[in-house]
């Protein structure tokens, strides 16, 4: 018999995307033991829709925000305490999932008790759910040659995957296609609302310290990139970027990856400001703000990575060349041409 399992579908003004994440579940070759739908106060028909599927299935039940938390990981904390099962499956609300997915993450947890995360590879798609690529493509570029282990299925002890990968990026790219124990996600305090964006990456740092990791290379689970994710609202500061530090800084007192990873996490991190630099918002109530968080990153970057400095003109330049490109309809080709000639240095996130 296969553990028993709670899913979670925390959602907030996702009305459009909800018919195809709800049939995804209810397609699941395992049905689940209860299914938690919880809404954020949100604003659009969300909860009509959510009403209507738990109306019809007496293990669906809507758990409605009279006031929004603020916080996708709230809801995560607060699912999870209503959980009464022993595994729970944070499946969000504007992704879906292949109909094998929760019975191949259970059948993986069940061969490996002591792990307390097990997750399969993931396949992007856009808001129209046409599939963009595999999340390999995005291994491929962060880990290079290291990224052939996503290529296999793999079970590591959850301490040596902090030591040698978590530190470099969220292994995880999406927490709809993770399984996760509850008694080690209350272990490991739950997920902190601090987070904007990086609470998971950060959650997923302290729940490895109670268990162990698996993963099923089958790309069983749908994420879905569109405008209206958190990632596209977080990305506007960078405010961010002190939350990949404050991620960093404590993984690394708390486990001391090697050195040279060390070193090659934070210079990603100093680039990816950099290069986040314009596309942020400079203006408006939050403007100010924003310069003051920025100037906090520069003093930061500019003592881990001096190079940073000229990594800001020089990314500057690039828009430029971008812009350019763009202007005469050549920016897209281009940029399959070298992501084809150079794959580890220029990333093309199209299909």
């Amino acid at each position: 018999m296969l553990p028993s399992v709670t899913v979670l579908v925390p959602n907030y003004r996702h009305a459009r995307y909800l018919p195809e994440r709800l049939d995804s579940i209810l397609a699941q070759t395992v049905v689940p033991n209860e299914v938690l739908l919880l809404d954020d106060c949100s604003p659009d028909d969300s909860l009509s829709i959510l009403t209507a599927y738990a109306a019809e299935r007496p293990t669906w039940r809507v758990v409605a925000n009279e006031q929004n938390s603020g916080s996708p990981f709230a809801q995560w904390n607060k699912g999870v305490g209503l959980a009464a099962f022993d595994y729970v499956w944070i499946a969000e609300s504007d992704d879906a999932a292949d109909p094998l997915l929760l019975e191949t993450l259970l059948q993986t947890a069940q061969a490996h008790p002591s792990a307390v995360l097990v997750y399969a590879q993931t396949l992007l798609m856009d808001e129209n759910s046409r599939t963009l690529h595999s999340f390999q493509q995005n291994y491929d570029y962060l880990f290079g040659a290291r990224a052939a282990r996503w290529k296999e299925s793999y079970f590591a002890r959850g301490v040596d995957e902090l030591r040698e990968y978590f530190l470099l990026h969220n292994v995880v790219p999406n927490a709809s296609g993770a399984l996760i124990r509850r008694d080690a996600y209350l272990a490991a305090g739950g997920a902190n609302p601090w987070y904007r964006l990086n609470g998971d990456w950060a959650f997923y740092t302290r729940l490895l310290e109670h268990g162990d990791i698996a993963f099923v290379p089958a790309p069983l689970n749908r994420f879905r990139v569109h405008a209206q994710t958190q990632r596209q609202a977080a990305n506007a500061s960078g405010a961010v970027y002190e939350e990949l530090l404050t991620l960093a800084d404590d993984l690394v007192a708390r486990h001391s990856p090697p050195r040279a990873i060390q070193k090659k996490a934070y210079r990603n991190f100093a680039a990816w400001w950099a290069h986040s630099l314009y596309r942020q918002e400079w203006t408006g109530p939050n403007g100010s703000k924003n310069w003051r968080v920025n100037l906090r990153l520069l003093l930061r970057f500019a003592r881990i990575h001096p190079l940073v400095l000229l990594h800001i003109p020089y990314e500057g330049a690039v828009r430029l060349a971008v812009f350019a490109l763009e202007c005469v309809h050549l920016k897209k080709p281009l940029r399959r041409l070298l992501h084809r000639w150079f794959p580890r240095v220029f990333f093309d996130p199209t299909p």
